[in-house]
């Protein structure tokens, strides 16, 4: 290797680093406005509507009701989950409805901030914690349903409920940061949004979430190749009385979900001007 390459390899890392400390101080600055801007949106999303946090809590008991409703009727036959069926389909979609949401969350934040994008100077980063600030919220309020399930089916929690906050926080962690680095290609292409969402509705059947992991086959292999299959059965079995089987490969998960987060969040940094200019032109 010469010299001159060591050099530019050099030269190319602190300017990443320097490029992510800016980041992370706007970031530090642009709470309140994220703030503002998150409390803004949930105001308005349920001030009109009539059913209003009902629609928080809607895709969780609509898809458990038809999962249920499919297993109690014989279409679909699921054994083995080592829990009651519906606390296992309610917690499941509760999980993966967290990990859609924060997918998707970075795009349609700034999505919804392209009116004033091109006519305020702020940070931009302010439009993605305004995204997680609502995910956030809706986190709680899908909570709350979880902890009624579990004192429905009588859970006492175990010593693995310490592991909990962390599994949700690292499956917070993974979504974000596969979001964040699709968003930025996703704002140029509209096409990549639609398929996201068709993605995400297909993946769901690769994952672990209203049926067990098959033991064998082709599609065990692909549930295994599958990093969303030890965040969501872990994160479950955490709350369940079930051992915790993969927390190796979930800390590894972790330290890429990292990596792949601060790639994002530079490459977001460096894109917005190009996306600014396409969405004034």
């Amino acid at each position: 290797m010469s010299l001159k390459t060591v050099v530019y390899s050099s030269d190319k890392k602190t300017h990443f680093l320097k490029e992510l400390k800016n980041i992370f101080k706007d970031i530090s600055n642009s709470h309140f406005l994220a703030y503002q801007m998150a409390k803004r949106d949930i105001q308005a999303q349920y001030r009109q509507s009539y059913l209003g946090i009902f629609w928080a809590f809607a895709p969780v008991i609509i898809n458990s009701l038809v999962w249920l409703f499919l297993n109690g009727s014989g279409v679909v036959s699921v054994q083995g989950v080592g829990i009651p069926y519906p606390l296992f389909v309610v917690i499941g979609t509760t999980l993966w409805s967290v990990f859609a949401d924060t997918v998707q969350s970075p795009m349609v934040s700034v999505n919804a901030g392209k009116g004033i994008m091109s006519k305020i100077n702020f940070p931009k980063e302010a439009l993605l914690m305004a995204g997680m600030y609502k995910i956030f919220f809706n986190l709680g309020l899908k909570l709350i349903l979880l902890v009624v399930f579990l004192i429905y089916f009588g859970v006492n929690l175990d010593i693995n409920f310490l592991y909990f906050p962390f599994l949700l926080v690292l499956l917070l962690i993974f979504s974000f940061s596969l979001g964040l680095l699709i968003t930025p290609i996703g704002l140029i292409y509209t096409d990549i949004a639609k398929i996201i969402n068709t993605g995400i509705s297909f993946l769901m059947y690769l994952t672990p979430v209203v049926y067990a992991m098959p033991k064998g086959g082709f599609f065990g292999l692909l549930f295994k190749l599958n990093p969303l299959t030890y965040l969501i059965n872990d994160t479950r079995n955490s709350i369940t009385n079930q051992p915790i089987e993969s927390m190796f490969l979930n800390l590894l998960i972790l330290i890429i979900s990292i990596f792949i987060s601060l790639i994002g969040l530079v490459v977001f940094r460096k894109s917005m001007p190009i996306i600014i200019e396409k969405i004034s032109g």
